[in-house]
Order: structure tokens, then C-alpha cells, then sequence
């Protein structure tokens, strides 16, 4: 019986402590839920403009970068803590009470008196006895626990101010790697805005030769109709040009809306209002001549010069740093910094290795694309000599003027091919080219 009151006493108490502690917090949620939620929303200025370049698209994407923007600020952050934490430590110092001792012994009383020149008798002299004694005794009791006391605030106040500046010096450090990921991130943002301009740039020239395309299907099915109302063609004829007519101009449909949702994106990007009927500029380099080849770089001295082999190097200089330099209270924190050491190398071999593959696979998809160029070159090469032939049986009447529109049709087609060919070598080439800036991925 009394097992199960005890048992009931200890539940109610534990109720009553969960109510309690509870209540608080559901009038926290009360006031937080009554609150006014605030709101921030800045209205958005965005250029108009008529046409574009790939110059000034990349400069309006790395002037607009808000990636960037916020990597100058952590620098900022960091360099302010740093040295906050420097000044913390240079001040941080305890004191010493010093060495005061009473004396409290008649003997080391009279020691004393007599160091000064003063003869006393202890008989004659009553305050010489226990009473000082005690009391002295007492006092330096006091003395010495002060003593002991400041001498351990004095050891937490070192350890503070040694991990104060481990933490000064990791601040460093990351200050080091955060230029780092800012250059890094100013090549990863010119590179994406090349891929984005090309990929707007070979959809609008797609979108013009499936505009041709449908004109020419169009003509397919009146054609058919004619032919078909002339006892030429049958119904099954007219219904299979309708249907191509009807895919190409779903597939029509859909590249439409990919190059919009593109467009819309790429101009919030660079900060301009949204325009369909913005005006791409083709890309200087391909229009002026043939294109290069690739040249392939020397791997170690890509490597040597990365952002992410610097950044490496950074995180295993200060893991080196750290184990030389942080003061820990028993064995197993040095062990626990050799371990990160340790680790910290693991991870530079493992990102050298990665990084060997990223070039190995940049350079390779580049080659292959600069033969894709060379063998679109060659068909539209081709393509072109046919169409004069065509051209040569249409003056002497052998084909009508349809066929030889439909090659013609033909030849624009492989150049539209072509011209994305190159846009995908030339994006490509820009990769293999930003890796010997220190930009590998």
C-alpha cells in the first residue's frame, strides 16, 4: 500500500512539473502566434532592352550576381571576427593575490617583532598568544584558498584564450577559402551564362527553320488536296501529310515554350524585363572563321592551379597548424587532431584524383564535340554541292521549283544542325578553357 502511494505522490509530482515547465511555452506560442508577421519584399528593377550580346549578358550576370555579393560578405564577417577574437585574447589575462603570509606562530611573532627592532615579552604581552595566532592562521587559510582559486580561473582563462586563437587562425583560413570560392564562383557564373546564351541562341535558330519547315508542310497538304481533288492522290495521302503537319507543329509548340521559360529565366538573371521578341546576337567567334581545335593543357599544372587543390592545401595547412599549435588537457585531444590531420590529407589525394577525372572527361567531351563540328561541316559541305545540282536539273526543267525549295529546305536544315554543333563546342571549349583559370567541374 504504501509501495503504491509512494508510487501515485511521485506521478502527481511529475505532472506537475511537466504542466509548469509546459505552460510557459504554450503562452510563448500564444504571444508568437498573436504576433505580426514581417515581410520583406523589394520591388524588383529590371531594364528594358531591345537586343543582346554574349559580352553584355556576361557582364550583366556578374554585376547582378548576388552569389558573389554574399561571398564579399562573409569575407567581411570573417575578417571582423578574426580579429574580434584576437583582441579578445590579447586581454583575456587573470591575476595572482601574491604570496601574503601572516605570521602565526608566537615564535615567527616575536621573529617578526624583532625584524623590526621591537623586544617583546610574551609573558607580559597577552595578544602574542592563541588569540593572534588563531586568527593569523585563519586569514592565511583565506590567503592560500584565494590563492589556489585564482590560480584555477587563471588556467580556464588560458584555455580560453588558447582556443580563442585556434579559432582566430581557422577564421583565416576560411577567409583564405572563401576568395577562393568567390574567383570560383565568378568563372562558374560566366560559364552557365555561356551555356544559357547558346542554348537560347540555338533554340531561336532552330525555331526559324521549323518555321520554314511548317511553311513547307503547309504547301505538303494543300498539294496533296489538289492532287487528290485530280484523281492523283488518294485520302490516305492527304491524311498522312496532315499528320505531319500536325506533329511538327506540337514538337513547334513545345520548343516554343522550353526557349520562353529559357528567355525568362536567363533575363532574370541579368536584371531585364522579359521580352520574346529579344533580339540575340550571334557569337562573335563563331561567325568570323573556322574553328580551332582544343589544346590540351599540361594535368599538374591544372591541378596546381584549381581552386579546389588550393582549397585543399588551405584546409590541410590549418589542420597541420591546429595540431602544432592547439594546447589540449590530455592525450586523446592530440589524437583527435592527428585524426583530422590525417583526414585533411585523405581529402586532398581524394580531390586531386576527382579533379584528374573532371579534366580527363572536360577535355574528351571537347574533342569529341570539335569532330561533330567537322562532320557537320562536311555534310553541309556536301548538302550545298547537291542543291547547285538541283539547282542545275530545275533550269532544265527536270524538277519543279517545289522539289528544289524542298532541298533548299534541305540545305538550311544541316546549317541549323551545324550552328548548333559549334554552339555545343564553343560552350565546351569555354569549360576546358576555364580549368586553366582554376575553374575545374
Amino acid at each position: 500500500m504504501n509501495v503504491s502511494v509512494k508510487k501515485m505522490a511521485g506521478l502527481c509530482a511529475a505532472i506537475a512539473l511537466l504542466v509548469s515547465s509546459v505552460q510557459p511555452l504554450a503562452y510563448a506560442a500564444n504571444d508568437a502566434a498573436d504576433a505580426k508577421q514581417a515581410i520583406y519584399v523589394n520591388d524588383l528593377t529590371l531594364d528594358t532592352v531591345s537586343s543582346l550580346d554574349l559580352p553584355a549578358v556576361l557582364d550583366r550576370a556578374l554585376k547582378d550576381s548576388t552569389n558573389l555579393q554574399l561571398l564579399l560578405l562573409k569575407y567581411a564577417a570573417q575578417s571582423t571576427k578574426q580579429h574580434d577574437l584576437e583582441d579578445q585574447a590579447s586581454n583575456l589575462y587573470g591575476a595572482s593575490p601574491g604570496n601574503a603570509h601572516l605570521p602565526d606562530t608566537p615564535q615567527e611573532l616575536l621573529a617578526g617583532m624583532a625584524a623590526q627592532g621591537i623586544v617583546v615579552d610574551p609573558a607580559e604581552n597577552l595578544w602574542i598568544g592563541p588569540m593572534t595566532t588563531v586568527t593569523n592562521k585563519a586569514v592565511n587559510q583565506v590567503i592560500q584558498g584565494m590563492g589556489a582559486m585564482s590560480d584555477g580561473i587563471n588556467k580556464i582563462l588560458a584555455s580560453q584564450r588558447e582556443q580563442m586563437k585556434s579559432a582566430a587562425h581557422q577564421l583565416y583560413s576560411d577567409q583564405r577559402n572563401t576568395l577562393l570560392q568567390r574567383d570560383e564562383a565568378t568563372e562558374g557564373i560566366r560559364l552557365q551564362t555561356i551555356a544559357q546564351y547558346a542554348q537560347l541562341l540555338g533554340q531561336k535558330k532552330q525555331l526559324a527553320f521549323m518555321n520554314e519547315y511548317e511553311a513547307t508542310l503547309k504547301k505538303e497538304v494543300t498539294r496533296a488536296n489538289l492532287l487528290q481533288e485530280q484523281g492523283l492522290a488518294s485520302a490516305e495521302d492527304v491524311l498522312t501529310a496532315g499528320k505531319a503537319l500536325s506533329k511538327h507543329q506540337e514538337d513547334m509548340t513545345a520548343l516554343v515554350q522550353n526557349y520562353r521559360l529559357a528567355l525568362v529565366q536567363l533575363s532574370f538573371d541579368i536584371g531585364i524585363k522579359f521580352n520574346p521578341e529579344l533580339e540575340l546576337k550571334d557569337i562573335a567567334e563563331l561567325s568570323e572563321g573556322p574553328i580551332s581545335p582544343i589544346v590540351r593543357a599540361d594535368t599538374k599544372k591544372l591541378l596546381e592551379g584549381s581552386y579546389g587543390m588550393k582549397t585543399s592545401a588551405n584546409n590541410l595547412d590549418e589542420a597541420v597548424w591546429q595540431q602544432s599549435n592547439t594546447v589540449t588537457g590530455s592525450t586523446y585531444g592530440g589524437s583527435y587532431l592527428g585524426a583530422n590531420t590525417a583526414i585533411a590529407g585523405s581529402k586532398n589525394v581524394q580531390t586531386q584524383l576527382e579533379l584528374t577525372k573532371k579534366i580527363e572527361a572536360t577535355y574528351t567531351d571537347a574533342e569529341k564535340a570539335y569532330q561533330s563540328c567537322l562532320a557537320e561541316a562536311r555534310l553541309t559541305t556536301e548538302v550545298k554541292s547537291d542543291r547547285d545540282k538541283m539547282k542545275l536539273r530545275y533550269d532544265a526543267g527536270v524538277i519543279s521549283l517545289h522539289d528544289l525549295n524542298k532541298f533548299d529546305l534541305k540545305v538550311h536544315g544541316q546549317e541549323t544542325t551545324l550552328e548548333a554543333a559549334k554552339l555545343k563546342y564553343y560552350t565546351l571549349r569555354e569549360k576546358a578553357r576555364a580549368m586553366e583559370k582554376g575553374f575545374i567541374s
